[in-house]
C-alpha cells in the first residue's frame, strides 16, 4: 500500500510537474505572440506615417499650399517615437534586422530626400518638380514599401509559428493533464472533475479563441471564470482581442477620413466650384461623424448666416435648410460661439432661445459641434455637425473636422481669386473697348472730317483759279486727292479700331460686312434675332474678324464657314476653314489675345488645327439676358 501510495504519488507529481511546465511554455508562447501582433500594428503605423508623409508633400508640390504640409509636419515628427516602438517590439533577430532597415530607409527618406525637396519648393527649385526628383521618391517609398511587406510576411511567418507552438504546447498540456488523472485514478471522482473543470477545460478554450483569433475573429471572448494564472491567461486573451479590435476599429476609422479627404482636396485641386465642394465636405464629415445631419454656413456682415451646404442621413426624419437661406445668429448657440470665439464649439444640449434651438429641438438634435472656416486669417463661416443621439458626441470631433474646414478654406480663397482675376481681365477688356471706341469716335468727328473740309477747300480753289495757271490747278486737283485718299485710309484704320456699323446695327450686319471684306469666301450663317450685350458682340466680331484675317494671311484657305447662334444662355461661334492647318497660339498669335478676351467673359475658346487639316474655331460665352 506504501509502496503503491508513493508510486501513485510520484506518477502525480511528474504528470502535474509537466503540465505545469507546459502551461507555463503555453504563456511564453502567448506573450512572444502577442509582441509579434503588436510589432506588426507598430509597422503598420509606421508604414502609415510614410504614406501620410508622401501625400502630404505631394499635395504640397502640386498646389503649393502650406497647409498640404500639416499630414506631412505630423509624420515626420511622429516617425522617431513610433520607430523607436516598432524596434522595441520586433523580438526575434530577423524581425530586427528588417525593422532596422525599415528605419533607417524612413529616417533616408525624411532626411535626405522629403525635407530638402520641400525646402526646395519653397524656393522655387525646379528641381522640386523634375522627373528626377520624383523617380528618386518614389524609388525610396517603392524600397520601403518591398521592406514593409518582407518584415509582414517574416513576422507573419514567424507568429505562425508560435502559434502551432502555442497549440502544440496546449496539447503538451492536455496530454499532461490526461496522464495525470490515468495516474490518479485511485484518486477520488471529485478530484479527476476538478482537475478537468480547473484546467483542462480552461485550457481547451484558451486553445479555441487562440485559433479564431489567429483566423482573424477578433470578437472572440474567454469567459474569465477561472482563477490563478488559468484566470490570468483568460484575462490576458480577452486584452489580446480588446486591443486588437480596437487597432483594426482605429485603422478602418483613419483609412476612412483619408480617403474622405483624398476625395474633397481632389475636388479642390480640380478648382470645381465651391458649391459642389461646400456640399461634398458636409457628406463626407456626416459620413464620418455618423451624425445625421450637417451643414456648412457663412458668416455674412449684417450679423445673419447664410446655409452654403448640408446634408441629412438618408434616415433623418427631415432635411436641413436649403442652401442660399438665411439664418439670424442666436446668442449661445454652434454658430454664434464659434463667431464669437473664433475656435471650435460644441453645444451637448439645446435648452435656450431662438430660431435656431426651436428648429433643433423640434427635430430631436441632441448636440452639435462647430468648426471654423478661416479663410486669409478672417473667419468665413462654420462647418456644423447636428446628432439626435443621446448623450454627447465624441472629443476628437473638432479635431476630425479641422482638416475639412482647411480644405474649405483653401477651395473658398481660389475661388475668390478666380473671381478677382476674371472681374480683373473683364475690366481690362471693357477699357480697351471704351478706348477704341473713343479713338474711332475722335478720328471719325475730328481728323476725318477735318481733311474732308481741306478737301473741299483745295476743290474750291482749284475751281477758282484763273484759267492761264493750269499747272496751278493741277497741283491742287492733285493734293485734293491725296487727301480724299488719306481720308479714305483713315476710315479704314477707324473701321478696324471700333467698327460703326456693330454700334450702329449689331453683331449681324458687323458680320456681313466683315464676310464682303474677306478675301476668303465665306459661308455666313447668323441666327440672332435682337441684340447682345456689347462686351459679347464686340468680343464675337473681334472672333470672327481675327480668324478671317489668318485664314487670308496663313491658312491658305479657299472658304471659310462661319455660324453663329444664339439661345439657352449662351452664344454658340464656330469658324472653320479648309487651310493647311497647324495654328499654335502657343507661338504668341493673336489667337491668345481672343481666348483671353472670351476667357474675360466666362466663356470658352477652344482651336482644332491639324497639319493639312484646317483650322476651327469654336467658341461659347455665356448670355444671361437669353
Amino acid at each position: 500500500m506504501v509502496g503503491a501510495s508513493g508510486l501513485l504519488a510520484l506518477l502525480t507529481g511528474v504528470a502535474f510537474a509537466m503540465l505545469l511546465w507546459a502551461i507555463i511554455d503555453l504563456n511564453e508562447a502567448v506573450d512572444e505572440r502577442r509582441y509579434t501582433r503588436t510589432a506588426l500594428v507598430e509597422a503598420g503605423i509606421v508604414e502609415n506615417l510614410i504614406v501620410d508623409l508622401e501625400t502630404g508633400q505631394r499635395g504640397f508640390l502640386i498646389t503649393r499650399q502650406e497647409n498640404f504640409l500639416k499630414p506631412w509636419e505630423d509624420a515626420r515628427t511622429a516617425f522617431p517615437g513610433q520607430a523607436r516602438e516598432f524596434a522595441r517590439f520586433s523580438l526575434s533577430p530577423e524581425e530586427r534586422v528588417l525593422a532596422q532597415q525599415i528605419i533607417q530607409g524612413g529616417e533616408s527618406l525624411i532626411r535626405d530626400y522629403s525635407i530638402p525637396l520641400v525646402n526646395a519648393a519653397r524656393r522655387n527649385d525646379p528641381y522640386a518638380w523634375s522627373l528626377e526628383a520624383n523617380e528618386e521618391g518614389m524609388r525610396r517609398v517603392d524600397t520601403l514599401r518591398a521592406q514593409f511587406d518582407r518584415y509582414e510576411k517574416v513576422a507573419r511567418s514567424i507568429l505562425r509559428q508560435r502559434e502551432d507552438v502555442a497549440k502544440a504546447r496546449s496539447q503538451q498540456a492536455i496530454a499532461g493533464a490526461s496522464a495525470g488523472l490515468a495516474g490518479s485514478i485511485l484518486l477520488t471522482v471529485a478530484f479527476a472533475a476538478y482537475l478537468t473543470r480547473a484546467i483542462v477545460g480552461p485550457v481547451r478554450r484558451a486553445s479555441v479563441v487562440a485559433s479564431r483569433l489567429a483566423a482573424g475573429d477578433l470578437g472572440a471572448r474567454m469567459p474569465e471564470t477561472s482563477a490563478g494564472e488559468i484566470g490570468e491567461l483568460e484575462v490576458a486573451f480577452n486584452t489580446m482581442g480588446v486591443s486588437l479590435e480596437a487597432s483594426r476599429d482605429e485603422f478602418r476609422r483613419i483609412a476612412e477620413e483619408q480617403a474622405a479627404l483624398r476625395r474633397v482636396a481632389t475636388l479642390v485641386a480640380r478648382g470645381v466650384e465651391p458649391p459642389e465642394v461646400f456640399n461634398a465636405v458636409t457628406a463626407e464629415m456626416g459620413h464620418l461623424l455618423k451624425t445625421q445631419y450637417s451643414g456648412m454656413i457663412r458668416y455674412e456682415s449684417d450679423g445673419t448666416m447664410t446655409v452654403v451646404g448640408h446634408w441629412a442621413d438618408p434616415g433623418a426624419p427631415e432635411r436641413l435648410p436649403p442652401n442660399g437661406s438665411r439664418w439670424p445668429v442666436d446668442d449661445g448657440s454652434v454658430a454664434e460661439l464659434v463667431l464669437r470665439s473664433g475656435k471650435p464649439a460644441r453645444i451637448d444640449h439645446y435648452d435656450g432661445g431662438g430660431e435656431i434651438a426651436t428648429w433643433v429641438r423640434e427635430r430631436g438634435v441632441n448636440s452639435a459641434v462647430g468648426c471654423p472656416i478661416v479663410v486669409e486669417g478672417r473667419l468665413w463661416g462654420a462647418l456644423i455637425v447636428f446628432s439626435i443621439d443621446p448623450g454627447p458626441q465624441p472629443e476628437d470631433s473638432e479635431e476630425r473636422m479641422t482638416d475639412f474646414t482647411e480644405l474649405v478654406a483653401t477651395a473658398v480663397a481660389n475661388a475668390e481669386g478666380r473671381a478677382e482675376l476674371t472681374a480683373s481681365r473683364a475690366r481690362v477688356v471693357a477699357a480697351a473697348d471704351e478706348t477704341r471706341r473713343r479713338i474711332e469716335r475722335d478720328l471719325h468727328d475730328g481728323t476725318q472730317q477735318r481733311l474732308v473740309t481741306l478737301g473741299l477747300e483745295l476743290r474750291a480753289a482749284e475751281a477758282a483759279a484763273p484759267p492761264g495757271l493750269e499747272k496751278l490747278r493741277q497741283q491742287l486737283s492733285h493734293t485734293a486727292q491725296g487727301l480724299a485718299g488719306a481720308a479714305e485710309d483713315l476710315q479704314e484704320i477707324s473701321r478696324g479700331i471700333h467698327p460703326a456699323v456693330l454700334s450702329r446695327g449689331g453683331l449681324g450686319p458687323a458680320l456681313k460686312t466683315l464676310a464682303r471684306r474677306s478675301v476668303v469666301p465665306v459661308e455666313l450663317n447668323v441666327v440672332a434675332d435682337r441684340r447682345l450685350a456689347e462686351r459679347i458682340e464686340v468680343a464675337a466680331y473681334y472672333v470672327v474678324s481675327e480668324a478671317l484675317t489668318n485664314a487670308a494671311k496663313h491658312a491658305h484657305a479657299s472658304v471659310v464657314s462661319v455660324d453663329l447662334d444664339v439661345g439657352e444662355g449662351n452664344l454658340r461661334l464656330s469658324i472653320c476653314d479648309d487651310g493647311v492647318g497647324g495654328a499654335n497660339p502657343a507661338e504668341g498669335s493673336g489667337l491668345i489675345g481672343l481666348r483671353d478676351r472670351v476667357e474675360a467673359l466666362g466663356g470658352r475658346l477652344e482651336i482644332t488645327s491639324p497639319v493639312e487639316g484646317g483650322t476651327a474655331l469654336f467658341v461659347r460665352i455665356p448670355n444671361p439676358d437669353s
